[in-house]
């Protein structure tokens, strides 16, 4: 990579900073947000655990430490509707100046998306810790200071696939006008699948099996459940493995779209 492709990566970096930091409110109103739900979890595994010390392999503290560790994952990984804001730059055209310069448009979206994420966790670092200190006692019995760099190495390919698939998804606004129908079906299965209604293992068995045969477990469930200490050894190693396949899996399928919609692509407006 020349020194004039690094500037002008740093270049779109600064400038995905610049922009987000317009939202930074909307950024710190979705953090405080975010923790309504974990209220109601509380409520609700707190009716679950009456009477019991366990339940599928969880401590009431165990369970809630994994929602409040969802909620951070979620704030510091997740796209901020990047599918459909790729999805109007194809259909709007604005795609068009981009194509006429020596610019790889996913890794400019990426820079984008990095950028989101750096300024939304700036904001959120301050409700974050707050909240830490409020609700720390729940992870008293979680191995989360030894676990913490394997869970961030997780959230690393997380965060990974949550891009490449964002893309991927948003290719097929080269084919359909209007991804909004698709874009929600998926990420309702996603949601479901992925780990933030029951921990996966926490589900029947041959649930446990589709869930980890499919990339939504490696976006959240697996970050978060190496925090609490729930994988360990060779379901550990597994994990990774399948984690980093995803992340290549969608890197490869979000390039072969690009190329195939480019093809068939009418370049108006921009």
């Amino acid at each position: 990579m020349t020194n004039a492709s690094v500037r002008l990566q740093a270049q779109i970096f600064s400038f995905g900073v610049q922009n987000n930091l317009i939202y930074r409110w909307n950024f710190l109103l979705r953090v405080l947000v975010g923790f309504v739900p974990l209220l109601g979890s509380v409520f609700l595994w707190g009716a679950v655990f009456s009477g019991r010390q366990a339940v599928a392999g969880y401590t009431f503290n165990a369970m809630v430490a994994y929602f409040i560790t969802l909620i951070v994952l979620d704030t510091l990984t997740v796209p901020n509707e990047d599918d459909f804001q790729i999805a109007e730059d194809i259909r709007e055209g604005r795609i068009n100046a981009l194509l006429l310069k020596p610019l790889d448009y996913r890794l400019y979206r990426f820079h984008l998306y990095a950028a989101a994420r750096l300024v939304h966790a700036a904001f959120a670092v301050v409700p974050l810790a707050l909240a830490m200190i409020w609700l720390g006692h729940y992870f008293s019995n979680v191995p989360w200071l030894t676990e913490l760099p394997l869970a961030l190495a997780a959230s690393v390919g997380a965060a990974l696939i949550q891009f490449f698939f964002c893309f991927t998804l948003a290719m097929i606004a080269f084919w359909i006008l209007d991804i909004g129908s698709v874009t929600f079906i998926i990420y309702s299965i996603e949601f479901l699948l992925g780990g933030h209604i029951f921990p996966i293992d926490a589900m029947p068995r041959w649930l446990q099996t589709v869930c980890l045969d499919l990339p939504f477990a490696y976006e959240t469930y697996f970050p978060a459940a190496i925090l609490i200490g729930h994988i360990h050894g060779a379901a550990l190693a597994a994990g990774f493995a399948w984690q980093w396949a995803w992340v290549g899996f969608f890197y490869v399928l979000s390039g072969v779209l690009w190329k195939k919609g480019l093809k068939q692509y009418t370049a108006v407006g921009g």
